[in-house]
C-alpha cells in the first residue's frame, strides 16, 4: 500500500534487501528499465537466486506516469526471461496482531494526548501527537496538514528532491541509506581484498543470531595476539557489534593503545543485545525482536484455557540485571505487575500486588499476568513469587509459571530491528570512512584520541557518536547497566493501566513545536 506515500515500500526494501524499489517521492531516472535489468542480471551472475522488486501502489516515473507491478513484471519477463511472480499484498497489511513496539507506542501517544488535553487552553491550537526518534512531540495539526499538501504539490510539479525533504528527516535518511546500500561500485574501483562479497551477505537481514560467530571472551588476555592479527592482516579500523561484552572489550582495546600501536585505529561500536543494557543508546539491535517474542508468548499464555477457571501466570524474562524486557513486555502485554532490579521491592509490595490482583480476579477478569526479570531479586525468586500468589489466591485463582529462557534470543529479526540495524551500521561505516581519511598520515592510519573510539546509539531524537571515555561515568559496571534508563519513566503507566492509583511524571512530556521544514 501507499497510494501517496512510499514509506511502507521504502522501509520494506531496507528490511528485506530488495533489489529495486519504486516510490512516488523518488521516481527512477530516464532509462530505468535498462538500469534495473542490468542490476538484476548482475545479481544473478553473483549467484543470487532470488530478486525482489517492491512497488508502492502510487509509484510513478519522472513524467508522473504510473509504474505498476504488472508493467515491471512484463519488462523483466520480456528483457531477461526470468520466472517472475506478482504478489499484491492489499489489505493483509492492515490486519494482524499489533507488535510490541506498536502497543507501547499507542500507550505512550495516548498518555501524551491526554496530557496535551489537560494542559490545553482556549488559545492552544489543535495538535498531532507524534514520536520523533524516541521522544514524544506535539505538532500543530494545521502545519502537518499543510506539509502533507506541500509534498503532494511538489510531486505533481516534478520537484521530487523537495518532496523527499518535506517528508521529513527520517524518510530522507531511509532513502539515502537504501541508495547507499543498493549501489555497487564497478569491480575495477573496488580494493583487492577478499573477504565478504555481496553474495556472501545476501539475505542476512532476515536471519536471527550472529552468522559471523561471536564469543563472550574479553580481549584483555589476548591483546598481543589480537595486535599481531591486526598487523598481519593490515586492519585499519574496527566496527564492533555486540552488547555489554563488546562495550567492555572496546574499552580494553582503547586502554591498550599505549602499548600497541595496532589499536590506534578508528573503532566504533554498534549496540546489539536483547537485554538492551548498553550505555549510550535507548535501543539495541535485537531487543525489539525479543520483546515481540515475549509479547506473543504472553498473548498465547493469556489465551490458554480461556473461559475455564481464573488463573494468574508468573513469567520470568531474560535481561541480566536490566529490567527493560520485563517492564516493556509487561506494558505491551497488559500485565498486572513487573518486578525489576532497578526498582527495589519488598514483601509489603508483593503483598499489596497479590491483594490488588485478588480483588480484580473476583470480578469478570479471568487472567492475571505478572512478569519478573531474572535478576530482579536474589531471594524473591520466580518460584517464591509463584508460591506466594498460589497460596494467597486460594479460592479465587490458581497459578502457573513460565520461564521463557533462550526462546527470547531466537527467531527472525523484527522489521524494526532490521531497519535499525541497517541504518545504524551504514552510519557507522560512513563514520569509519571519514575517520580513516582524517587519520591517514605518511602511508598509515594513526588515531589515538578519545573521539576515535565511539559508540553509536539512539539518544532521544538522534543517532549520535559518543566517545566511550565519556560513557564510563554513565555505567554501573557491577550490574552491567546504564545508571539512568529512559524507560523507567514509563513504569507508572503500566501500573495505571493495571488500575493502581499512582502518579505519572509529566516533566518529560512534549511541548508544542513547529513542523521542521528541512
Amino acid at each position: 500500500m501507499g497510494r501517496h506515500c512510499g514509506y511502507l515500500a521504502l522501509v520494506s526494501a531496507l528490511a528485506c534487501g530488495a533489489d529495486w524499489v519504486f516510490i512516488p517521492e523518488y521516481p527512477p531516472e530516464e532509462g530505468w528499465e535498462d538500469s534495473m535489468c542490468v542490476k538484476l542480471s548482475e545479481n544473478r551472475a553473483r549467484k543470487k537466486r532470488l530478486n525482489i522488486i517492491i512497488v508502492a501502489e502510487g509509484a510513478i516515473d519522472s513524467h508522473n506516469k504510473p509504474i505498476t507491478s504488472e508493467k515491471v513484471k512484463d519488462l523483466v519477463v520480456q528483457r531477461l526471461g526470468f520466472d517472475t511472480r506478482v504478489t499484491i499484498l492489499g489489505h493483509v497489511q492492515r490486519g494482524g496482531t499489533p507488535s510490541a513496539f506498536d502497543r507501547i507506542l499507542a500507550s505512550r501517544m495516548g498518555v501524551e494526548a491526554v496530557l496535551a488535553l489537560l494542559e490545553a487552553t482556549p488559545d492552544t491550537p489543535a495538535c498531532v501527537v507524534s514520536l520523533s526518534g524516541n521522544q514524544a512531540v506535539r505538532l500543530p495539526l494545521m502545519e502537518c496538514v499543510q506539509m502533507t499538501q506541500e509534498v503532494q504539490k511538489a510531486m505533481d510539479e516534478g520537484r521530487f528532491v523537495e518532496a523527499v525533504r518535506l517528508r521529513g528527516r527520517s524518510f530522507e535518511n531511509n532513502l539515502n541509506t537504501y541508495k547507499l546500500l543498493s549501489h555497487k561500485k564497478p569491480d575495477a574501483e573496488l580494493p583487492k581484498i577478499k573477504e565478504i562479497s555481496w553474495g556472501d551477505v545476501g539475505g542476512w537481514t532476515g536471519q536471527g543470531g550472529s552468522i559471523l560467530g561471536t564469543k563472550r571472551t574479553l580481549p584483555a588476555k589476548y591483546l598481543e595476539k589480537i595486535a599481531d592479527q591486526m598487523r598481519t592482516n593490515n586492519i585499519n579500523a574496527l566496527m564492533v557489534i555486540g552488547g555489554f561484552e563488546a562495550y567492555l572489550g572496546l574499552l580494553e582495546l582503547s586502554a591498550a593503545r599505549e602499548k600497541y600501536d595496532e589499536f590506534c585505529v578508528p573503532m566504533v561500536m554498534v549496540p546489539a543485545t536483547v537485554s538492551n543494557n548498553v550505555p549510550g543508546s535507548d535501543f539495541s539491535i535485537g531487543a525489539d525482536t525479543a520483546l515481540n517474542t515475549i509479547t506473543d508468548t504472553c498473548d498465547r499464555i493469556k489465551q490458554s484455557a480461556s473461559g475455564t477457571k481464573r488463573r494468574v501466570f508468573i513469567i520470568e524474562t531474560m535481561g541480566g540485571y536490566c529490567g527493560y524486557l520485563a517492564n516493556m513486555g509487561a506494558l505491551a502485554a497488559g500485565a498486572d505487575a513487573a518486578y525489576i532490579f532497578e526498582e527495589q521491592f519488598d514483601i509489603r509490595e508483593l503483598q499489596a500486588n497479590v491483594e490488588h490482583l485478588t480483588e480484580k480476579m473476583k470480578t469478570s477478569i479471568q487472567r492475571g499476568l505478572v512478569l519478573r526479570n531474572e535478576n530482579c531479586n536474589e531471594n524473591y525468586t520466580t518460584d517464591f513469587i509463584y508460591q506466594l500468589y498460589s497460596e494467597e489466591g486460594k479460592g479465587v485463582f490458581d497459578c502457573r509459571k513460565n520461564v521463557l529462557g533462550h526462546m527470547q534470543q531466537g527467531g527472525a529479526p523484527s522489521p524494526f530491528d532490521r531497519n535499525f540495524g541497517t541504518k545504524i551500521s551504514a552510519k557507522a561505516m560512513q563514520w569509519i570512512s571519514k575517520k580513516l581519511k582524517e587519520t591517514y598520515r605518511k602511508g598509515k592510519v594513526f588515531a589515538n584520541t578519545d573521539d576515535s573510539v565511539c559508540l553509536l546509539g539512539m539518544r532521544r531524537r538522534n543517532l549520535v557518536f559518543q566517545p566511550l571515555a565519556e560513557l564510563k561515568d554513565e555505567t554501573d559496571f557491577v550490574h552491567r547497566i546504564p545508571k539512568e534508563q529512559w524507560w523507567l519513566k514509563l513504569r507508572p503507566l503500566m501500573k495505571i493501566l493495571a488500575k493502581y492509583k499512582t502518579s505519572y511524571d509529566v516533566s518529560d512530556s512534549g511541548q508544542l513545536e513547529h513542523v521542521p521544514r528541512s
